[in-house]
Protein backbone atom coordinates (compact mmCIF):
# COMPACT_ATOMS: atom_id res chain seq x y z
CA UNK A 1 0.00 0.00 0.00
CA UNK A 2 3.06 2.27 -0.11
CA UNK A 3 2.31 2.91 -3.77
CA UNK A 4 -1.10 4.36 -2.87
CA UNK A 5 0.29 7.23 -0.77
CA UNK A 6 0.42 9.82 -3.60
CA UNK A 7 -3.26 9.14 -4.34
CA UNK A 8 -4.21 9.27 -0.65
CA UNK A 9 -2.18 12.46 -0.13
CA UNK A 10 -4.04 14.25 -2.94
CA UNK A 11 -7.39 12.97 -1.70
CA UNK A 12 -6.71 14.27 1.80
CA UNK A 13 -5.56 17.67 0.49
CA UNK A 14 -8.69 18.15 -1.62
CA UNK A 15 -11.41 16.75 0.61
CA UNK A 16 -12.77 18.71 3.57
CA UNK A 17 -14.96 15.96 5.00
CA UNK A 18 -13.96 12.91 6.98
CA UNK A 19 -11.90 10.16 5.38
CA UNK A 20 -12.03 6.74 7.01
CA UNK A 21 -9.79 3.77 6.30
CA UNK A 22 -10.67 0.11 6.58
CA UNK A 23 -7.95 -2.52 6.77
CA UNK A 24 -5.54 -4.55 8.83
CA UNK A 25 -4.25 -2.65 11.88
CA UNK A 26 -0.69 -3.82 11.20
CA UNK A 27 -0.79 -2.39 7.70
CA UNK A 28 -2.43 0.87 8.75
CA UNK A 29 0.55 1.70 10.97
CA UNK A 30 2.43 2.24 7.74
CA UNK A 31 0.58 5.55 7.35
CA UNK A 32 1.35 6.87 10.84
CA UNK A 33 2.46 10.50 10.73
CA UNK A 34 0.83 11.33 7.39
CA UNK A 35 -2.55 12.46 8.77
CA UNK A 36 -4.35 10.88 5.85
CA UNK A 37 -7.37 9.53 7.74
CA UNK A 38 -9.76 10.83 10.37
CA UNK A 39 -10.71 7.39 11.66
CA UNK A 40 -9.94 3.75 11.13
CA UNK A 41 -12.03 0.55 11.02
CA UNK A 42 -9.92 -2.53 11.82
CA UNK A 43 -10.58 -5.50 9.53
CA UNK A 44 -8.44 -8.63 9.52
CA UNK A 45 -9.78 -9.86 6.19
CA UNK A 46 -10.02 -13.42 7.52
CA UNK A 47 -13.17 -15.47 7.90
CA UNK A 48 -16.84 -14.91 7.24
CA UNK A 49 -17.56 -13.59 10.76
CA UNK A 50 -14.98 -10.79 10.47
CA UNK A 51 -16.29 -9.97 7.00
CA UNK A 52 -19.92 -9.72 8.11
CA UNK A 53 -18.92 -7.63 11.13
CA UNK A 54 -17.13 -5.21 8.80
CA UNK A 55 -20.17 -5.06 6.49
CA UNK A 56 -22.43 -4.25 9.46
CA UNK A 57 -20.05 -1.55 10.67
CA UNK A 58 -19.78 0.07 7.24
CA UNK A 59 -23.53 -0.07 6.68
CA UNK A 60 -24.26 1.56 10.01
CA UNK A 61 -22.00 4.52 9.17
CA UNK A 62 -23.76 5.28 5.83
CA UNK A 63 -20.73 6.33 3.79
CA UNK A 64 -21.26 8.57 0.78
CA UNK A 65 -18.25 7.35 -1.24
CA UNK A 66 -15.94 4.38 -1.06
CA UNK A 67 -12.70 3.90 -2.99
CA UNK A 68 -11.81 0.23 -3.32
CA UNK A 69 -8.02 -0.04 -3.55
CA UNK A 70 -7.56 -3.84 -3.55
CA UNK A 71 -8.57 -5.77 -6.66
CA UNK A 72 -10.23 -8.62 -4.79
CA UNK A 73 -13.86 -9.57 -5.30
CA UNK A 74 -14.39 -9.53 -1.53
CA UNK A 75 -13.26 -5.92 -1.07
CA UNK A 76 -15.86 -4.68 -3.58
CA UNK A 77 -18.50 -6.98 -2.08
CA UNK A 78 -17.91 -5.46 1.36
CA UNK A 79 -18.72 -1.94 0.15
CA UNK A 80 -21.62 -3.25 -1.96
CA UNK A 81 -23.26 -5.06 0.97
CA UNK A 82 -22.34 -2.15 3.23
CA UNK A 83 -24.57 0.14 1.10
CA UNK A 84 -21.83 2.66 0.32
CA UNK A 85 -23.62 4.96 -2.12
CA UNK A 86 -20.78 5.62 -4.60
CA UNK A 87 -18.28 2.81 -5.05
CA UNK A 88 -15.21 3.45 -7.19
CA UNK A 89 -12.58 0.94 -8.23
CA UNK A 90 -11.16 -1.23 -10.96
CA UNK A 91 -13.60 -3.72 -12.45
CA UNK A 92 -11.27 -6.69 -12.29
CA UNK A 93 -12.14 -10.20 -11.09
CA UNK A 94 -15.71 -9.92 -12.35
CA UNK A 95 -16.69 -7.42 -9.70
CA UNK A 96 -17.68 -4.49 -11.92
CA UNK A 97 -21.41 -4.95 -11.26
CA UNK A 98 -20.80 -4.09 -7.59
CA UNK A 99 -19.17 -0.74 -8.39
CA UNK A 100 -21.03 2.42 -9.37
CA UNK A 101 -17.98 3.79 -11.21
CA UNK A 102 -15.57 1.36 -12.84
CA UNK A 103 -12.05 2.37 -13.88
CA UNK A 104 -10.81 0.61 -17.02
CA UNK A 105 -7.73 -1.48 -16.40
CA UNK A 106 -4.73 -0.71 -18.61
CA UNK A 107 -3.68 -3.83 -20.55
CA UNK A 108 -1.50 -2.43 -23.34
CA UNK A 109 1.73 -1.87 -21.36
CA UNK A 110 2.68 -2.55 -17.73
CA UNK A 111 1.22 0.25 -15.63
CA UNK A 112 3.23 1.44 -12.60
CA UNK A 113 1.26 0.92 -9.41
CA UNK A 114 1.63 4.58 -8.42
CA UNK A 115 -0.06 5.62 -11.66
CA UNK A 116 -2.59 2.81 -11.26
CA UNK A 117 -3.78 4.32 -7.97
CA UNK A 118 -3.50 7.91 -9.18
CA UNK A 119 -6.00 7.16 -11.95
CA UNK A 120 -8.61 6.69 -9.24
CA UNK A 121 -8.24 10.42 -8.55
CA UNK A 122 -9.26 11.18 -12.12
CA UNK A 123 -12.54 9.35 -11.54
CA UNK A 124 -13.07 11.39 -8.38
CA UNK A 125 -12.26 14.67 -10.12
CA UNK A 126 -9.36 15.28 -7.72
CA UNK A 127 -6.16 16.99 -8.88
CA UNK A 128 -2.86 15.18 -8.41
CA UNK A 129 -0.09 16.73 -6.33
CA UNK A 130 2.83 14.44 -5.42
CA UNK A 131 3.83 11.54 -7.66
CA UNK A 132 6.33 9.73 -5.42
CA UNK A 133 5.39 7.56 -2.44
CA UNK A 134 5.95 9.25 0.90
CA UNK A 135 6.10 7.85 4.43
CA UNK A 136 7.04 9.33 7.80
CA UNK A 137 8.29 8.03 11.14
CA UNK A 138 6.59 9.50 14.20
CA UNK A 139 8.22 10.47 17.49
CA UNK A 140 6.26 7.72 19.25
CA UNK A 141 7.61 5.17 16.79
CA UNK A 142 11.16 6.44 17.36
CA UNK A 143 10.76 6.21 21.13
CA UNK A 144 9.19 2.75 20.96
CA UNK A 145 12.01 1.48 18.75
CA UNK A 146 14.71 2.85 21.07
CA UNK A 147 13.14 1.02 23.99
CA UNK A 148 13.00 -2.29 22.10
CA UNK A 149 16.20 -2.22 20.03
CA UNK A 150 18.89 -0.46 22.03
CA UNK A 151 21.63 -2.30 20.14
CA UNK A 152 20.56 -1.16 16.64
CA UNK A 153 22.68 1.95 16.23
CA UNK A 154 25.61 3.38 14.31
CA UNK A 155 26.23 2.74 10.61
CA UNK A 156 24.33 -0.28 9.39
CA UNK A 157 22.92 -1.83 6.23
CA UNK A 158 19.58 -3.65 6.15
CA UNK A 159 19.02 -6.75 4.00
CA UNK A 160 15.53 -7.67 2.81
CA UNK A 161 16.21 -11.27 1.80
CA UNK A 162 12.68 -12.63 1.52
CA UNK A 163 9.74 -11.91 -0.75
CA UNK A 164 6.11 -12.79 -0.11
CA UNK A 165 5.72 -13.45 -3.85
CA UNK A 166 8.03 -16.47 -3.59
CA UNK A 167 11.46 -17.74 -4.71
CA UNK A 168 11.29 -16.14 -8.15
CA UNK A 169 11.86 -12.76 -6.48
CA UNK A 170 14.50 -13.97 -4.02
CA UNK A 171 18.19 -13.43 -4.68
CA UNK A 172 20.09 -16.54 -3.51
CA UNK A 173 20.90 -16.68 0.19
CA UNK A 174 24.55 -17.54 -0.46
CA UNK A 175 24.82 -14.31 -2.49
CA UNK A 176 23.43 -12.27 0.41
CA UNK A 177 25.94 -13.96 2.75
CA UNK A 178 28.87 -13.16 0.46
CA UNK A 179 27.65 -9.57 0.09
CA UNK A 180 27.43 -9.19 3.87
CA UNK A 181 31.09 -10.19 4.20
CA UNK A 182 32.09 -7.70 1.49
CA UNK A 183 30.21 -4.85 3.19
CA UNK A 184 31.63 -5.66 6.61
CA UNK A 185 35.20 -5.93 5.33
CA UNK A 186 35.22 -2.95 3.01
CA UNK A 187 32.72 -0.52 4.58
CA UNK A 188 33.00 -1.41 8.30
CA UNK A 189 29.24 -1.56 8.80
CA UNK A 190 26.91 -3.91 10.63
CA UNK A 191 24.30 -5.84 8.67
CA UNK A 192 20.79 -6.54 9.91
CA UNK A 193 18.41 -8.95 8.22
CA UNK A 194 14.78 -8.04 8.80
CA UNK A 195 12.52 -10.91 7.72
CA UNK A 196 8.82 -10.79 7.07
CA UNK A 197 6.39 -13.32 8.48
CA UNK A 198 7.47 -16.83 7.56
CA UNK A 199 10.85 -15.65 6.23
CA UNK A 200 12.84 -16.03 9.45
CA UNK A 201 14.49 -19.25 8.27
CA UNK A 202 15.84 -17.59 5.13
CA UNK A 203 17.53 -14.87 7.17
CA UNK A 204 18.97 -17.29 9.72
CA UNK A 205 20.50 -19.49 7.02
CA UNK A 206 22.16 -16.43 5.51
CA UNK A 207 23.65 -15.53 8.90
CA UNK A 208 25.03 -19.05 9.25
CA UNK A 209 26.94 -18.66 5.98
CA UNK A 210 28.52 -15.29 6.81
CA UNK A 211 32.16 -15.44 7.93
CA UNK A 212 31.89 -12.27 10.04
CA UNK A 213 28.94 -13.49 12.09
CA UNK A 214 29.64 -11.07 14.93
CA UNK A 215 28.59 -8.21 12.62
CA UNK A 216 25.38 -9.76 11.27
CA UNK A 217 22.10 -10.27 13.09
CA UNK A 218 18.47 -11.13 12.37
CA UNK A 219 15.92 -8.69 13.80
CA UNK A 220 12.22 -9.52 13.79
CA UNK A 221 10.08 -6.37 13.77
CA UNK A 222 6.53 -5.21 13.25
CA UNK A 223 5.81 -2.51 10.68
CA UNK A 224 6.30 0.38 13.15
CA UNK A 225 9.75 -0.81 14.18
CA UNK A 226 10.58 -1.69 10.59
CA UNK A 227 9.93 1.89 9.50
CA UNK A 228 12.34 3.26 12.10
CA UNK A 229 14.99 0.64 11.35
CA UNK A 230 14.86 1.30 7.61
CA UNK A 231 14.68 5.06 8.11
CA UNK A 232 17.94 5.09 10.09
CA UNK A 233 19.85 2.73 7.79
CA UNK A 234 22.80 3.91 5.73
CA UNK A 235 21.61 1.64 2.92
CA UNK A 236 18.90 -0.96 2.29
CA UNK A 237 19.52 -3.87 -0.09
CA UNK A 238 16.81 -6.31 -1.01
CA UNK A 239 14.53 -7.99 -3.45
CA UNK A 240 11.78 -6.14 -5.30
CA UNK A 241 9.33 -6.32 -2.41
CA UNK A 242 7.36 -4.20 0.07
CA UNK A 243 10.03 -3.26 2.64
CA UNK A 244 12.26 -1.85 -0.11
CA UNK A 245 9.38 0.36 -1.23
CA UNK A 246 9.03 1.52 2.39
CA UNK A 247 12.71 2.51 2.62
CA UNK A 248 12.55 4.46 -0.64
CA UNK A 249 9.43 6.27 0.59
CA UNK A 250 11.44 7.19 3.70
CA UNK A 251 14.16 8.73 1.47
CA UNK A 252 16.73 6.02 2.25
CA UNK A 253 19.12 4.85 -0.51
CA UNK A 254 17.85 1.43 -1.58
CA UNK A 255 19.36 -1.14 -3.94
CA UNK A 256 16.68 -3.34 -5.48
CA UNK A 257 17.79 -6.66 -6.96
CA UNK A 258 15.58 -7.51 -9.91
CA UNK A 259 14.72 -10.97 -11.19
CA UNK A 260 12.18 -12.18 -13.77
CA UNK A 261 9.44 -9.75 -12.79
CA UNK A 262 8.80 -6.64 -14.87
CA UNK A 263 10.03 -3.70 -12.79
CA UNK A 264 7.80 -1.29 -14.70
CA UNK A 265 4.93 -2.31 -12.41
CA UNK A 266 6.71 -0.94 -9.34
CA UNK A 267 8.82 1.77 -10.98
CA UNK A 268 8.62 5.47 -10.18
CA UNK A 269 11.18 8.23 -10.42
CA UNK A 270 13.15 8.60 -7.20
CA UNK A 271 16.77 9.50 -6.48
CA UNK A 272 16.76 6.83 -3.75
CA UNK A 273 16.11 3.80 -5.99
CA UNK A 274 19.11 1.94 -7.45
CA UNK A 275 18.26 -1.13 -9.48
CA UNK A 276 20.53 -4.07 -10.32
CA UNK A 277 19.52 -6.50 -13.05
CA UNK A 278 21.02 -9.08 -15.40
CA UNK A 279 19.52 -8.50 -18.81
CA UNK A 280 18.67 -11.62 -20.81
CA UNK A 281 16.53 -12.05 -23.95
CA UNK A 282 13.81 -13.79 -21.89
CA UNK A 283 13.64 -11.15 -19.17
CA UNK A 284 11.17 -10.00 -17.92
CA UNK A 285 8.99 -13.09 -18.11
CA UNK A 286 6.92 -12.56 -14.93
CA UNK A 287 6.98 -16.30 -14.29
CA UNK A 288 7.21 -18.04 -10.94
CA UNK A 289 8.69 -21.17 -12.52
CA UNK A 290 11.62 -21.09 -14.92
CA UNK A 291 13.39 -23.83 -16.91
CA UNK A 292 16.59 -21.76 -16.71
CA UNK A 293 16.55 -21.66 -12.89
CA UNK A 294 15.91 -17.92 -12.94
CA UNK A 295 19.32 -17.20 -14.41
CA UNK A 296 18.46 -13.49 -14.57
CA UNK A 297 18.31 -13.38 -10.76
CA UNK A 298 20.95 -15.94 -9.82
CA UNK A 299 23.38 -14.45 -12.34
CA UNK A 300 23.64 -11.17 -10.40
CA UNK A 301 26.84 -11.53 -8.39
CA UNK A 302 27.58 -10.22 -4.89
CA UNK A 303 30.45 -8.22 -6.45
CA UNK A 304 28.01 -6.45 -8.79
CA UNK A 305 25.77 -5.43 -5.92
CA UNK A 306 28.80 -4.41 -3.86
CA UNK A 307 29.90 -2.17 -6.71
CA UNK A 308 26.50 -0.50 -6.72
CA UNK A 309 26.69 -0.07 -2.93
CA UNK A 310 30.08 1.62 -3.21
CA UNK A 311 28.67 3.92 -5.87
CA UNK A 312 25.77 4.86 -3.57
CA UNK A 313 28.12 5.51 -0.64
CA UNK A 314 30.31 7.76 -2.82
CA UNK A 315 27.27 9.78 -3.87
CA UNK A 316 26.23 10.16 -0.22
CA UNK A 317 29.73 11.29 0.76
CA UNK A 318 29.68 13.85 -2.05
CA UNK A 319 26.40 15.33 -0.82
CA UNK A 320 27.65 15.48 2.76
Amino acid sequence: MVMATPMLHALRASFEGEIWALGKPSAMHLYNGLDLFNRFIPYSGRGIVAFLDAVTHVKRLSFDTGVVLPHSFRSALLFFLGSVRTRIGYGRNRRGFMLTKTIPHSTSVPEPMVEHYLRLLDALGVARDIEEPLLRVTEDEERRFDERFLDVAGDYVVFIAGAQYGPSKQWPGEHFAALADLLIEQCKVRVYLVPGKGEEGISRRICENVRHRESVEVKEMDVRDLKVCLGRASLVIGNDTGPCHISVALSVPTIVILGPMDERYTFYKSPYVHQVAKELPCRPCNRKACDRDHECLRGITPEQVMGKAEEVFRCQAGRD
